[in-house]
C-alpha cells in the first residue's frame, strides 16, 4: 500500500507523545498548510508560514539516529533478504522493509530517549506547526521512503553503497568456497585412484570455447570497484612526458578563503600544475566516473551513433522507448516519469530532457495523447472503465437536448473520439437496455434494426452532437429517458474500441447529493497542486479534464462532479474562476459562479415597487410584504433601468436569483413557491405594461417563472443558513443552472 509508512510515522508520533490525536478538521488544516521542510541527520525542520503577513515560525523534531554498529547489522540484513536487497537497489521501499529492521534487531522507528519538539511559537504543546510538519513529513515519506532513513542516520547513497558492498561479499564468499569444493573434489579423486581426473578438471576450466560463458545473468553481478593499491599506476608507468620546461607548466585559477580585517572574502587564486598533475586529475575524474557507471549509480552517456552499428535518430529511438513503457503501464505516465524511465532520455542533460521527452511524445501515433502537457496515455486505457456525471440544467431542459459542456463530452473530444457516439441506455438496474426504443429516433441508417424486431437486434442509439448542440432534431437521451432538471445521467464508457456509452438515468429523488463530494474535494487538490508552480495563469478547463483523467478519475469509486463545479466552498481548496475562463488559486475566498459581482442599489426601484405595491393591492398583506422584498432583492441584483430596452437585463442573472434568492425569501415571508413566482411573473408583465417595448425582452423571465415544480423543490429543500447542507443546496442550484448561465 502507498502510504503504509505515512501512517506509521503519525502512529509513532502520538505514540512517543510528540503529537496529539488529530481531529479530521485539524488533519486537513495542516495539509494545507504553508511549510517548507528540511532532513538531516537526527533532524527534521518546517518553516510554517503564519498569518497573512508572511511570519514564519520554525518547527524542529529531534531523533536518535543509529550508529554505524547498527547499519552494518542492517546492511546485512537487506543483503540476505534477495526480495528486500532487488527492491532497494531498484529505488523503492515497502512494507517489508520493516520485517528487516525487526530482523537485525531494529525498528523502524526507535522507542525511547533522544526525542525531543521545539517550536518558535508559544505554545509548548500540541501547536499548529507541531500538526504541519508532522503531516507534511508524512506526505514526503510516502513519496521518498529514504528521507526517514536519512533522519536516521544513513543516506540513500551511502545504504546503496553498504548494500551492494555486502552483496559483492556474498559473491565473492559463494566463489571461492565453488572453488574450493571442485579443488576438493579433484584431491579426493586423486587420492582414490580415479583414471586420470586432471585432464578433465582442466580442460573444463581452460574450454576456450566456455571461457566468457556463466549461468548468472551478467546484469545481476555484482560489481566492486575500488581504488588500486598503489594511486595513479598508469601515469607512474608512463613516466614523465617528454615536454620542454616551457610547455610542461600550466596556471589555473581555484577559489579559496581569504581572511582580512577580520572578514572573510571569496577570491581566485592561480596555482602552477605540471603537465603530470593535470593528467592526474582527468584521470583520478574519469576513474571516479568509471567506478560510478559500474555501481549504477550514474547513467551511460547518450550517443546518436553507436559503436558498432548504423545511426539511430534520437526521437524515433526516444518515441520507441516511450510507447514501451506507456504500453506496459496502466493509465497515463507523467512526463517526469517518462525522463527516470527512459533510458535514452535519462541520459540527456537534465535541462533539455524533459523538452525532448515532450517533441518524441507528440510524434507517437494517434492512439496515444498528451494529457495537460504532463502525461502521456493511450485513449483506450485511459477511457476504458471510465463514467462521467451530468446533471440535467435548466438550458438543457428547456432545449431538450444535452449540451456540449458537459465533461464526458470534451473528454471524449479530447481523447480524439469524434461523434457521432453509438449509446445504449440502461435499466434502472444498471444492465444495458432499451436500445431497440432510441433505435428509431435517430433516423439514421446505423440506427435500424437488422434482421429482427425484438430489442435484441437493434442497434445503438447514435449522439450526433457537436459544439452547437445536437444536430438532429430529436436528442434520443430525452427522447428515451424523459429527464427533468436535477435528474443525473451516469455516462459510462462500454467499450474503447470501437467507442461504445451506456446511460442511466437516475432520479433527483434518488440521488444523494452527498455522495460525490469526497471525489469532488480529491479532484480539487489535484488541480490546486497542478496550479500551485503558476498560480496566476491557472489552468483552463479542457487541462483540469485531462489533468483529472490521467489522475485516474471518472472511475466509478472516484468520480467527480463537472469540472466547473469544482471551485465552490464545499470542496475546501482555494479554486475560482478567473479571466478567460480559467482556473486560478485565491487566498482570498469569493463564489467564483455568480454571475458578476453584486452591483450598488437601484435608485429609482422605491417609485416602480410603491405603483408595483398598488398594482397588487388585491393580494393579502403578508404577500404584499413578500412582494415588495422580493422585487427590492431582485433591484439589487440589477442595478439598471428595467423599462431600457438597450441595456437588458440578464437572464442568467435572473436565474441565479430565482434558484438561489427567491427559496431564501419566500421562506423568510412564509409563502409558498406559486405564490412568490407568480409575484415575480406579476412585476414583469406590470413592467411590460409601463413600457409594451419590453415584451420582447421579459418573455424568457415570465417563461422561467413558469417552473413551479424546481423552485417548489428547493423551498421544500432549503436548510438552515450559513451550514454545510446550505452549500451544498447552493451548489444544488448551480447544478441545475449549467456552465453557460453561471460562469
Amino acid at each position: 500500500m502507498p502510504n503504509w509508512i505515512s501512517e506509521h510515522w503519525l502512529s509513532y508520533l502520538q505514540r512517543e507523545l510528540l503529537l496529539l490525536p488529530m481531529t479530521p478538521g485539524q488533519r486537513k488544516s495542516a495539509e494545507r498548510g504553508d511549510a517548507r521542510l528540511s532532513f538531516a541527520r537526527g533532524t527534521i525542520t518546517a518553516k510554517v508560514e503564519v498569518g497573512h503577513a508572511g511570519a514564519t515560525e520554525t518547527a524542529t523534531m529531534k531523533f536518535k539516529p543509529f550508529g554505524q554498529r547498527e547499519w552494518r547489522r542492517l546492511e546485512e540484513a537487506i543483503a540476505a533478504d534477495p526480495g528486500a536487497a532487488r527492491r532497494l537497489l531498484s529505488g523503492g521501499l515497502g512494507p517489508e522493509l520493516e520485517e528487516v529492521f525487526n530482523r537485525a534487531g531494529l525498528s523502524l522507528f526507535p522507542a525511547g530517549h533522544g526525542r525531543q519538539f521545539r517550536c518558535t511559537c508559544r505554545e509548548r504543546w500540541g501547536c499548529r506547526h507541531q500538526r504541519v510538519l508532522a503531516v507534511r513529513a508524512a506526505r514526503m515519506f510516502d513519496a521518498n521512503p529514504f528521507l526517514w532513513l536519512e533522519v536516521l542516520g544513513r543516506p540513500r547513497e551511502e545504504l546503496l553503497a553498504g548494500v551492494r558492498t555486502r552483496l559483492a561479499d556474498q559473491s565473492v564468499a559463494a566463489t571461492a568456497g565453488a572453488a574450493q569444493n571442485v579443488t576438493g573434489g579433484q584431491t579426493e579423486a586423486a587420492d582414490t585412484g580415479s583414471a586420470n581426473p586432471g585432464p578433465a578438471v582442466s580442460s573444463f576450466w581452460l574450454d576456450p570455447e566456455r571461457f566468457l560463458e556463466t549461468g548468472a545473468d551478467p546484469a545481476g553481478i555484482p560489481v566492486r570497484p575500488g581504488e588500486a593499491p598503489v594511486p595513479d599506476a598508469l601515469l607512474k608507468e608512463l613516466g614523465p612526458l617528454p615536454l620542454p620546461p616551457q610547455l610542461n607548466r600550466t596556471r589555473r585559477y581555484e577559489l579559496v578563503q581569504v581572511t582580512r580585517w577580520g572578514q572573510t572574502f571569496t577570491v581566485h587564486q592561480a596555482v602552477e600544475e605540471t603537465a603530470e598533475q593535470v593528467l592526474a586529475r582527468y584521470y583520478a575524474a574519469i576513474s571516479a566516473g568509471a567506478a560510478a557507471l559500474a555501481r549504477g549509480e550514474r547513467a551511460p552517456a547518450y550517443r546518436e551513433e553507436p559503436l558498432p552499428g548504423k545511426r539511430i535518430p534520437l526521437q524515433p529511438r526516444l518515441a520507441a522507448e516511450i510507447q514501451a513503457v506507456v504500453d506496459e503501464r496502466e493509465g497515463a505516465v507523467a512526463l517526469q516519469d517518462l525522463v527516470r524511465s527512459c533510458p535514452t532520455a535519462a541520459a540527456l542533460p537534465g535541462e533539455s530532457a524533459l523538452q525532448t521527452v515532450r517533441d518524441a511524445a507528440a510524434a507517437l501515433p494517434g492512439d496515444y495523447r498528451i494529457l495537460a502537457d504532463r502525461y502521456v496515455g493511450r485513449r483506450d486505457k485511459l477511457l476504458s472503465g471510465a463514467t462521467f456525471r451530468h446533471v440535467i440544467t435548466w438550458p438543457e431542459w428547456q432545449a431538450r437536448r444535452l449540451s456540449p459542456s458537459g465533461d464526458w463530452f470534451r473528454a471524449l473530444r479530447l481523447a480524439g473520439f469524434k461523434p457521432p457516439f453509438a449509446v445504449e441506455f440502461a435499466a434502472a438496474d444498471g444492465t444495458a437496455g432499451a436500445a431497440g426504443r432510441a433505435a428509431g429516433t435517430t433516423g439514421g441508417p446505423e440506427s435500424r434494426t437488422g434482421g429482427g424486431t425484438g430489442a435484441e437486434t437493434a442497434q445503438p442509439a447514435l449522439l450526433c452532437i457537436d459544439s452547437a448542440g445536437f444536430r438532429t432534431d430529436t436528442d434520443p437521451v430525452f427522447a428515451v429517458l424523459q429527464p427533468a432538471v436535477g435528474d443525473e445521467l451516469l455516462i459510462a464508457v462500454a467499450q474503447a474500441a470501437p467507442l461504445r456509452l451506456v446511460i442511466r438515468l437516475r432520479r433527483r429523488a434518488e440521488r444523494n447529493p452527498w455522495e460525490p463530494l469526497p471525489a469532488d474535494q480529491a479532484a480539487a487538490r489535484v488541480l490546486s497542486t497542478a496550479i500551485a508552480p503558476d498560480p496566476y495563469r491557472g489552468l483552463t478547463e479542457a487541462e483540469a479534464i485531462q489533468l483529472l483523467l490521467a489522475e485516474g478519475f471518472y472511475r466509478p469509486d472516484r468520480m467527480p462532479d463537472p469540472v466547473w463545479l469544482l471551485p465552490s466552498p464545499a470542496v475546501g481548496e482555494s479554486l475560482q474562476w478567473g479571466s478567460g475562463r480559467r482556473l486560478v488559486t485565491s487566498y482570498w475566498w469569493r463564489s467564483a459562479l455568480l454571475p458578476g459581482s453584486t452591483p450598488p442599489y437601484w435608485r429609482d426601484g422605491g417609485q416602480l415597487t410603491a405603483g408595483f405595491a398598488r398594482h397588487l393591492a388585491e393580494l393579502r398583506p403578508h404577500e404584499q410584504r413578500a412582494a415588495s422584498a422580493l422585487v427590492e432583492a431582485w433591484a439589487q441584483r440589477w442595478s439598471g433601468n428595467p423599462l431600457d430596452p438597450i441595456q437588458r437585463p440578464p437572464l442568467a442573472a435572473f436565474l441565479h436569483f430565482l434558484l438561489h434568492r427567491v427559496p431564501v425569501i419566500a421562506r423568510q415571508t412564509n409563502i409558498p413557491a406559486e405564490v412568490a413566482l407568480g409575484i415575480l411573473d406579476g412585476w414583469f408583465r406590470y413592467l411590460v405594461q409601463l413600457a409594451p417595448a419590453m415584451a420582447e425582452v421579459y418573455a424568457p423571465f415570465t417563461v422561467a417563472c413558469a417552473a413551479v415544480e424546481p423552485i417548489r423543490h428547493r423551498l421544500e429543500t432549503l436548510p438552515r443558513l450559513h451550514t454545510a447542507e446550505f452549500e451544498l443546496w447552493e451548489m444544488e442550484g448551480f447544478r441545475w443552472l449549467g456552465p453557460e448561465l453561471s460562469l
